[in-house]
């Protein structure tokens, strides 16, 4: 397992879940990684940066979702592509401040369908209708 030889950078434009995901994303367009080869688990990596677990699952799975990395179930996560073109680079960078917002805004929220389907199913409940 290669050394990730992460660095957050307080102050910085960039959240630690996007500096993570920089970084990561970058050793393993840079070859620095090989097809198969397993990642730092977020345990040990949210202990070594001084982060929590949650910033680190969220770069990993950003990570999964680019392509970079698959979660096998016994053995965590490993690269799954060692190196992809310069279009993919661009596109596995991170650009975009808002992309874990638009990934959550292309899908309704489980909260806000269970409201509309509340409010419909509320109009045509026997408590919603008048009585003759």
């Amino acid at each position: 397992m290669p050394d990730l030889n992460i660095r957050i950078r307080a102050g910085s434009d960039e959240t630690k879940t996007q500096q993570i995901f920089n970084q990561i994303a970058s050793a393993i367009l840079a070859g620095k990684f090989t097809r198969g080869d397993t990642i730092t688990s977020e345990r040990a990596l949210a202990e070594q940066l001084g982060v929590s677990r949650n910033i680190v699952r969220n770069a990993y799975r950003r990570l999964e979702e680019q392509g970079l990395v698959e979660t096998v179930s016994t053995s965590g996560r490993r690269v799954r592509a060692a190196r992809k073109s310069r279009t993919a680079a661009g596109q596995a960078g991170v650009t975009s401040r808002d992309s874990l917002a638009l990934r959550g805004a292309a899908r309704p929220a489980r909260a806000g369908a269970g409201v509309e389907e509340g409010v419909e199913a509320g109009a045509k409940s026997p408590a919603g209708r008048r009585r003759g």
